[in-house]
């Protein structure tokens, strides 16, 4: 083995200190005690529970407008996705040692400086915009300041469990397409008519083995796009419809910013700074997820060309039986199977976006036109 460079222990070292990251906000537990796993809970649970009571004790006190019901709405979705994350992973934790380690992720002990680079790429938007919201803090209103401290860790949260599970998309998509090269390998060596024995039965009976270690490859493949189905479809399902409301509710704020005069230019960029992030979160996920089921497609029909009529029965039975079951175990990632993620879902998304937006300024001028001495 040779020693790692440093772009290698520089990208081990970022992905270190993403994971621990992820475990300071409990969408991990592996190789935790469970004294650690209980405190943590704990902690999380005293400040759902803080949460939760002063908003129902804000909301009861005073008179909510539309801008205080999104507020509201956003922070009860932000926190119970965070809150059953949090419940789901402490429950995990209590799993046996080797369930553990069969279900953990695997992608931060790689070295991968793409992966690496993917991480840092989504980290500096995220922590730009936290930035002014706290250099811009003191400037906002009391509701406005309220809303972004109770829901700071839950949406942090969130962005960091969204960006694990588009780096564990393209850990296995990396694999997959280490297989689709070998695939190719062996379907242009059955292809070249030169020398002559490449078309003799058994030269083709000789390939049988690589046939089979191919088929088994693909099948470790789909079992790990199950494992990601399995541990992030039901995060993957609240996430997708908090970051819905998130789009829907910033572009409203944005709208109304810049109608607003003179414009508030900090509020402007926050604003599109939550867009921004919750757009490219989105887009990355799809499109890697579209990826991986691309790349199951491409297998499949790389397939085809190992079907040679010179072949004896049992190989051509076993090319066939490879072909069937890329047809049966596609790469698909869906969200609790509610649906799939890919750029249809993208498109669709952003289609309703623009049908509730249009909603809620309906509902926004229609409150305006309501007021007494409105203009």
């Amino acid at each position: 083995m040779f020693p790692p460079t440093r772009v290698q222990v520089t990208s081990r070292v970022v992905l270190k200190i993403f994971h621990l990251i992820l475990v300071a906000f409990s969408l991990r537990s592996s190789r935790l005690s469970r004294l650690i796993l209980w405190l943590r809970f704990l902690l999380w649970t005293v400040w759902f529970s803080g949460i939760w009571t002063q908003s129902l004790i804000f909301a009861q006190s005073i008179d909510c407008n539309m801008d205080c019901i999104l507020r509201h709405l956003l922070t009860f979705c932000q926190t119970v996705s965070h809150a059953s994350i949090v419940v789901i992973t402490f429950l995990e934790g209590f799993r046996t040692q080797q369930e553990q380690k069969d279900s953990e992720v695997v992608v931060f002990e790689d070295s991968d400086p793409w992966v690496a680079c993917t991480v840092l790429a989504m980290l500096m938007p995220i922590f730009g915009v936290e930035y002014l919201v706290c250099s811009n803090a003191p400037d906002y209103a009391y509701r406005v300041r309220i809303y972004h401290l109770k829901t700071l860790p839950s949406f942090l949260a969130l962005q960091m469990q969204i960006i694990s599970f588009i780096l564990e998309v393209m850990k296995v998509n990396i694999r997959v397409r280490q297989a689709k090269h070998q695939l190719r390998i062996l379907a242009r060596e059955l292809s070249s008519r030169w020398p002559q024995c490449k078309q003799r039965p058994e030269f083709l009976a000789q390939q049988t083995p690589r046939i089979k270690d191919l088929k088994r490859r693909y099948n470790k493949l789909h079992l790990q796009f199950d494992r990601i189905n399995g541990c992030f479809g039901g995060s993957l399902l609240t996430i997708i419809i908090v970051y819905f409301a998130l789009f829907v509710c910033n572009s409203y704020w944005l709208f109304v910013d810049v109608r607003t005069s003179p414009p508030r230019i900090y509020a402007i960029l926050l604003n599109l700074g939550f867009i921004f992030n919750v757009a490219l979160q989105m887009s990355a996920a799809c499109w890697h997820c579209q990826k991986s089921y691309n790349l199951g497609r491409q297998i499949g029909c790389l397939i085809s060309k190992l079907v040679k009529p010179q072949g004896s029965k049992r190989y051509n039975d076993l090319v066939s039986e490879f072909s069937l079951q890329t047809l049966h175990q596609r790469f698909v990632v869906t969200a609790k199977d509610f649906f799939s993620l890919n750029l249809h879902l993208l498109s669709s998304m952003f289609a309703a976006v623009v049908t509730y937006l249009v909603i809620l300024i309906q509902f926004m001028f229609a409150e305006r036109s309501s007021r007494p001495n409105s203009g």
